[in-house]
């Protein structure tokens, strides 16, 4: 994959994971494993996309987010090609 192209896949990546952000309130409960909003941010801001969901997950564990949040998570496990993770938000998203 070119630079071109990575970029463009972080920013698709980016977009999906920062609408799932989005619908966290900004005092969420650290997650089960220590996730934080903070860690997210961090993450993202490095390009280390698959630590973000990571964060994200974890963080969703603990604070029981509307679907839709699992939907974005689903969309960015997708575009990371990482079709398990997708997989399983699906099926979060379904029972949420």
């Amino acid at each position: 994959m070119n630079r071109a192209d990575l970029e463009s896949s972080w920013a698709t990546t980016g977009k999906h994971l920062k609408a799932a952000r989005a619908l966290l309130r900004d005092d969420a409960t650290p997650g089960v494993d220590g996730a934080t909003l903070k860690g997210f941010e961090e993450c993202l801001q490095k390009h280390e996309m698959e630590f973000a969901l990571n964060e994200l997950e974890d963080l969703g564990l603990s604070c029981h987010p509307v679907a839709d949040f699992w939907r974005h998570l689903m969309y960015a496990a997708e575009n990371m090609e990482l079709s398990e993770r997708a997989a399983e938000f699906k099926q979060r998203m379904q029972r949420t």
